[in-house]
């Protein structure tokens, strides 16, 4: 016997093909966490269900429990994010926060912070696609942070990265080591500047974080230490897809 509906915002991860006409979503909410939800009829000719097709919009869901399975009962858009689809790399930058929005959904009890994370990311990548791999790196940092995994990089000693420091410092690839001076084994170089910005976008406040203005070396190595660092953390290549 089904449940009473309830209707639940959330963020369109994933949505792929089920059995012939139906599909199911991942779906993620601020109240729950990641959902599967069911949805039928969706490739019936003129199904009013057709637009839960779409990945990466925001929308109200009302569904309804049946023996342990959540089946869609109606739906209606909040931010179609629309844009997203109409360019390669945009897509591509999507589909990452969907994989690790995913691959982590296990690991925390933050589902407010990781919902409004994915909400911020997918509207910015829609309105600002040109910067697409800042967001990457921004989204990158902060989920890492949702998940306990970052630092903030303060001055211990006379290794460390001092406050007003620009130059170029050696930042491990795994964890919250960082020297001014040349260091052998897994590191990144990044200048003072980016080292600063990591800081940033740890901690800023979620509306800020992807509001950001960076150059396009400071991206570059941003993009590339943290695809590194989360690949690392989460033992999967982060970076394979952006290296085509």
């Amino acid at each position: 016997m089904a449940s009473e509906p309830v209707t639940l915002r959330g963020v369109i991860l994933t949505s792929r093909e089920y059995k012939e006409k139906d599909r199911v979503l991942k779906f993620l909410t601020k109240e729950r966490g990641l959902l599967d939800i069911y949805v039928k009829g969706t490739g019936k000719m003129n199904s009013s269900n057709a637009f839960i097709s779409v990945p990466y919009m925001l929308c109200d869901i009302t569904v309804s429990d049946s023996h342990g399975y959540l089946y869609f009962r109606s739906g209606n858009i909040i931010e179609s994010n629309s844009r997203i689809m109409t360019d390669l790399d945009t897509i591509t930058a999507a589909a990452h926060f969907a994989d690790i929005l995913i691959d982590t959904s296990g690991q925390s009890e933050n589902f407010k912070e990781a919902y409004e994370l994915a909400v911020y990311a997918y509207y910015y990548l829609a309105s600002s696609a040109g910067r697409y791999m800042q967001f990457v790196a921004a989204f990158n940092w902060r989920i890492l942070s949702i998940l306990g995994f970052t630092v903030i990089y303060e001055v211990t000693n006379d290794t460390r990265l001092p406050v007003t420091g620009d130059g170029v410092y050696y930042v491990s690839n795994s964890g919250g080591d960082i020297y001014a001076g040349r260091k052998e084994g897994d590191y990144s170089v990044l200048s003072g500047v980016a080292v600063k910005a990591l800081n940033y976008m740890a901690s800023c406040d979620i509306k800020d974080l992807f509001a950001m203005t960076c150059s396009d070396s400071m991206v570059s190595s941003l993009s590339d230490f943290t695809l590194r660092y989360i690949s690392y953390h989460f033992e999967k290549n982060y970076k394979e897809r952006f290296e085509l």
